[in-house]
């Protein structure tokens, strides 16, 4: 009798190993395309996280998934790297664990256990990239995928869309903990479908009244607006959300819902808050604003594109009008862009009669670890969206400027190897002129530049503006009569 329930025993154990074994894994694609790289240690591809405006959400790493990637090359050519850059963390895994070949193509498996021994921790929550990039062999790759294979995840809040999941860290008050940007400037959250009884949600922990929300707007809406919170709840023991019901953004931002670029969450106090979660539930009423979200900019003249630069650090030196002493300009920067959210709203110039297009756009690409191929790449092909409705457009790339030792410390020379790129792209395309800002700005290539034209080390003071509209004016056409 004993032999047979040890027997029993064994089998369900074997049962129940082989379930666990079978249980299926759900696939998140990272990046699916061709993405070249040139062999010998190089960086081919970035992955932003949620916790730096991507889609990826680092806490679904978890045991018994892994990282593949899919290449043409050799075998063993490639590297993972996780990075987060508030912790200081790069860290890199150089040898797969297996790196087998299907039909010509390579897909290299780094497992979790790989990922935990670099990484130093089992939370990923943390992590900004995931990052591709080809190893020793000379041989040029190609990137064709990248996947996290993991157990499902579901989330316990049945919201309608999770805009933030990961962990978000401030100890000083009014911090911005994230932001998102909306669909309407190239993010993915279409807050034009706001109903009646939508509402966000903030999970966090720490202090119980730690965050706040904030809306914003550079399209004609509300520029900047504070919301209180509708409702703060116990989610367990110092973990909470707060509630910002529809009535209450309203309230503060105004009911133009299609103008809305912006959401940010801020910290509230000076004790230490983590966010974890930004949600939507959409609720079912009535669709509150039924506008276009058409930005309140002139159809023709000249138009101003890019990140904060462009946009004049929130216009405290005045508009691009009084900057060039001009009439006919019109801007369309936004504070924090990459050359990837330019492209994805590029459409709204595209629908106007501008007879020039200025992009001022590099910076935070660089920031976030895209290739300077990556980020000609997005150019190019903005150039091509206005082209196709507006083929007599005339187009500037102003050169991405240096920063002091306070700000991308170590990079210069990225940033003048993507100058040297957008100069190389604008000689060969019709149309385009490259005009080189940044030599006024530095002693020399690859240097600091200097402070006294930086308000903070990054963006141009007064002087700093002056110094471009100097140097820019020559290259842009006249008023039209």
């Amino acid at each position: 009798m004993k032999k047979k329930c040890l027997l029993v025993c064994l089998l369900c154990c074997l049962l129940f190993g082989f379930a666990l074994a079978e249980e299926p894994m759900t696939e998140t694609v990272l990046f699916e395309g061709s993405q070249p790289a040139s062999g010998g240690w190089n960086l081919a591809l970035t992955i932003d996280t949620t916790n730096v405006n991507g889609t990826f959400d680092p806490s679904l790493i978890s045991e018994n998934g892994y990282f593949a990637v899919t290449y043409d090359g050799v075998q063993n050519g490639v590297y993972l790297a996780l990075s987060d850059w508030e912790g200081g963390v790069w860290a890199q895994i150089n040898v797969p664990s297996t790196c087998t070949q299907t039909d010509g193509l390579y897909t290299a498996v780094f497992s979790f256990e790989q990922c935990r021994m670099a990484y130093g921790s089992m939370d990923f929550a943390a992590a900004d990239q995931i990052c591709v990039g080809t190893s020793a062999s000379t041989k040029t790759m190609v990137i064709h995928k990248v996947a996290w294979y993991g157990a499902a995840q579901t989330d316990s809040l049945g919201a309608d869309e999770v805009l933030f999941s990961g962990a978000a860290t401030s100890t000083a008050q009014n911090e911005c903990l994230v932001f998102r940007f909306t669909q309407h400037v190239g993010g993915t959250f279409d807050a034009s479908q706001m109903r009646t009884d939508s509402r966000l949600y903030v999970e966090y922990s720490g202090a119980k009244y730690g965050v706040y929300l904030a809306l914003s707007s550079h399209s004609g809406a509300t520029q900047w607006a504070k919301v209180n919170t509708s409702e703060t709840v116990e989610v367990s023991e110092g973990r909470y959300g707060a509630y910002f019901d529809e009535s209450a953004m309203a309230m503060a931002f105004g009911s133009n819902f299609a103008r809305l670029d912006q959401i940010s969450v801020y910290s509230s106090g000076k004790q230490p808050v983590t966010l974890h979660k930004l949600a939507y539930f959409a609720g079912t009423g009535e669709i509150v604003d039924s506008s276009d979200g058409r930005w309140d900019r002139p159809d023709t003249g000249i138009a101003f594109i890019g990140d904060s630069i462009c946009q004049n650090t929130k216009l405290l030196y005045g508009d691009w009008n009084t900057i060039l002493g001009r009439s006919d300009c019109a801007n369309y920067g936004i504070g924090g862009q990459t050359t990837l959210e330019c492209r994805a709203r590029i459409g709204e110039l595209a629908a106007r009669n501008y007879r020039q297009i200025v992009f001022i756009c590099g910076i935070n690409d660089i920031g976030h670890g895209y290739t300077k191929e990556e980020i000609v790449q997005n150019y190019a092909a903005m150039i091509e969206t206005v082209q196709a409705s507006n083929p007599d457009c005339q187009f500037v790339i102003l050169s991405t400027l240096p920063t002091t030792s306070a700000f991308y410390s170590g990079q210069q020379g990225k940033i003048t190897l993507l100058n040297l790129a957008f100069k190389r792209f604008a000689n060969k395309t019709p149309n385009v002129t490259f005009v080189d800002a940044y030599s006024a700005f530095c002693p020399k290539a690859g240097e600091y530049a200097y402070p006294q034209l930086l308000s903070d080390g990054l963006h141009p003071n007064a002087e700093g503006y002056v110094k471009i509209a100097e140097i820019l004016t020559p290259y842009l056409l006249p008023e039209a009569e």
